[in-house]
């Protein structure tokens, strides 16, 4: 295991923990979460943690709060492995549903615990940060937020890539080609700030997509996509 997985915040470690029993399910849909008090003792940790935990997993769309039952399970995240490099934000422009896109920020950042475990580095190494809203018409659909490592992307910060866009400059010009990418889909209810940026109102849930990308094998950058719930509809064709 990544050493900085020792660094991300404990509520974010026990979100996960969680999340795995879902996924492989222990913890089944419609079944109630073991207590507050239960959870601190399994895991040795404050009641604070533990309620973090449970409000992310809220937020995620993985657990639902009923006044006066409990919480519960609502459901596990679906991991499909498609063969190919996928690319969600690719395939919405494939189909013409993102015409343009808006940079938001672009700086040089110093990577938290848990940016650091997902990009395989230090924490307090210095990270490239683009965060862009991906238009349709120019009215904003999804909000983009995407990690380099600093090394061996300084450029990153003086490209102009508002025209061919991001990824597309990186292979073409700097032949940086990813090879393999890890991509998963689940419900997320949208931050304030999300909601801001995408023009709709607060409590509004969507679609969050996390994604891995690796160059030669290496871990080059980790991006999270998220959208309103009403701005598609997403269908995987399966053939055998």
């Amino acid at each position: 295991m990544n050493s900085n997985y020792n660094k991300i915040p404990l509520y974010c470690q026990l979100a996960e923990s969680i999340e795995e029993q879902i996924n492989d399910g222990t913890l089944k849909k419609g079944q109630p979460i073991p207590s507050e008090r239960d959870l601190c003792k399994q895991y040795n940790v404050s009641r604070i943690t533990v309620r973090s935990a449970i409000d992310e997993l809220v937020r995620q769309g993985k657990l639902e709060k009923i006044q006066g039952k409990g919480t519960f399970i609502l459901g596990k995240s679906i991991v499909q492995n498609l063969g190919n490099v996928y690319s969600f934000s690719k395939e919405m422009e494939k189909q013409g549903k993102i015409s343009s896109t808006k940079i938001v920020t672009r700086e040089k950042i110093k990577a938290e615990p848990k940016i650091a475990y997902h990009l395989g580095i230090n924490e307090n190494d210095d990270v490239i940060y683009i965060e862009r809203l991906r238009c349709a018409e120019n009215v904003a659909i999804m909000v983009e937020k995407a990690y380099f490592p600093y090394q061996g992307f300084e450029f990153l910060l003086d490209l102009d890539f508002a025209k061919r866009g991001l990824y597309k400059t990186l292979e073409e010009d700097y032949h940086i080609v990813f090879n393999k990418a890890i991509e998963t889909f689940k419900a997320c209810e949208l931050n304030t700030r999300e909601c801001k940026l995408l023009s709709c109102p607060k409590k509004q849930y969507g679609l969050l997509v996390k994604r891995t990308s690796y160059s030669n094998d290496k871990i080059a950058c980790y991006s999270t996509i998220v959208s309103k719930g009403d701005s598609f509809e997403f269908t995987i064709k399966l053939v055998s």
